[in-house]
């Protein structure tokens, strides 16, 4: 007898499938928020029974599915109670939420204990972390064997993103480092729960996507040595693999795949589109022309957060003659030298192998230090002075400028041209880039 569990997790669709008790396949996808599309194309990928019974289990988004649903715990002690594990408790270290439950002798659940809403310390925090590195899952297991812990500011996830990002660009941390000390966050916190559910000693099973980080299952198990932890093989679709062992006796049957999902409309309020608002604006176009062979020009360099932009200005007319936008990565160097290759070759379409002269280069933005080594140039400037300069170079009359950044968003005041006061809001990521 065949039984299908679905899991809608926050960012993975988990399924499993099961031939009396054991596993025909299981599979984990990233949804990236749609998680309908990814569970359509994991089960048109493989050859299911017709008639097979089928329970979903997850986020709110199992009940858009025509089967039938339960709720993540009792999926969770269906698996434990097959598996007959002896555990004191069992930590779920999902995408979204670090949950401890507490087991009794018959692994049923006692009592839970989770997060709050910030991301800190989640499996997808780590994995947005990962991206702004241009890193994969797969890349942690290489890592260089000399990186190290560091300090970071682990009570806000916005914070911690920060201290990431300034740490990488101003090269007092690598990639290493920084997948090391994200892992040592989360270890601790897995700690501080199980010492909230006062779990001191005994048998505590790991389950989750996290669990594939093998840093943050040593630094828990370097943390907690009286304890034994346990990552069985099935971790990271444990809900999934209880929801199908629960669907023989409650799951419904799995409807063709053109008829699985619910048909519904959600709607929001929904404001006046920004076009209305149009006549309000003034857009001041950048002036742009081409590099000329022999002329003068400077370079302005912004090693952002998460981008870093590059422009070439023309010396006599302040024209702009080729710049390049492209992301970070966390290695602000590299990030520089890819725009300077993209620019270059902007430079040889106008003027083929022609020679022109950059006598002066500046650089502003997080990494403005370490870009300036680089560059070996004493022209460093904070972007509150670089945003006043630039915006007044275009109107002279403004005074209060706004700037949406992919780490902050920042308020300045001017008189006169010159920044008065200033308010920088790095505690939020909501109204970021």
């Amino acid at each position: 007898m065949h039984s299908l569990g679905i899991n809608i997790g926050s960012s993975n669709v988990k399924v499993t499938m099961l031939e009396g008790n054991n596993i025909s396949w299981s599979e984990v996808e990233p949804h990236e928020g749609n998680f309908l599309q990814t569970l359509q194309k994991i089960l048109s990928s493989h050859n299911i029974p017709a008639d097979i019974k089928s329970l979903a289990t997850g986020t709110e988004g199992r009940h858009l599915l025509n089967v039938n649903s339960v709720i993540e715990p009792l999926c969770i002690e269906k698996a434990l109670q097959h598996l007959q594990y002896e555990i004191n408790a069992i930590v779920s270290l999902g995408g979204e939420d670090l949950v401890v439950y507490t087991i009794d002798k018959n692994n049923r659940i006692i009592t839970s204990f989770s997060g709050n809403k910030c991301a800190s310390g989640t499996g997808e925090f780590f994995k947005q972390q990962l991206s702004r590195m241009n890193m994969h899952l797969t890349d942690i297991n290489t890592i260089p064997q000399q990186s190290c812990v560091f300090k970071l500011s682990s009570r806000c996830s916005v914070f911690m993103k920060s201290d990431c990002t300034h740490r990488l660009n101003k090269g007092e941390a690598n990639k290493g480092d920084i997948v090391l000390s994200l892992s040592d966050v989360m270890a601790t916190k897995v700690i501080d729960f199980l010492k909230r559910a006062r779990i001191v000693k005994g048998k505590v099973l790991l389950t989750g996507g996290v669990t594939q980080n093998q840093y943050i299952i040593r630094y828990i198990r370097e943390r907690m040595p009286e304890i034994e932890f346990i990552v069985p093989p099935q971790a990271p679709y444990f809900e999934a693999y209880g929801a199908a062992l629960m669907a023989r006796d409650s799951g419904s049957i799995l409807p063709p795949l053109n008829n699985l999902f619910k048909h519904s409309r959600i709607q929001f309020k929904r404001f006046a589109n920004l076009k209305t608002a149009e006549g309000r604006v003034t857009y001041l176009p950048s002036k742009k022309a081409k590099v000329v062979a022999g002329k003068e020009y400077i370079l302005g360099v912004d090693g952002g957060s998460t981008t870093t932009k590059a422009c070439l200005i023309d010396m006599e007319t302040d024209e702009i003659t080729a710049s390049f936008y492209g992301r970070t990565h966390g290695d602000p160097v590299s990030a520089l030298k890819n725009c300077l290759i993209e620019m270059k070759k902007q430079i040889q379409e106008d003027i083929g192998d022609g020679k022109i002269s950059i006598t002066l280069a500046s650089t502003t933005g997080s990494s403005r230090e370490i870009l300036g080594v680089f560059l070996e140039t004493p022209a460093v400037y904070n972007e509150i002075i670089a945003h006043a300069v630039g915006t007044t170079f275009y109107q002279a009359n403004i005074d209060t400028i706004f700037e949406i950044g992919g780490q902050d968003a920042k308020y300045v005041l001017l008189k006169n041209k010159v920044p008065i006061d200033y308010a920088m809001n790095e505690a939020c990521s909501a109204g970021t880039g």
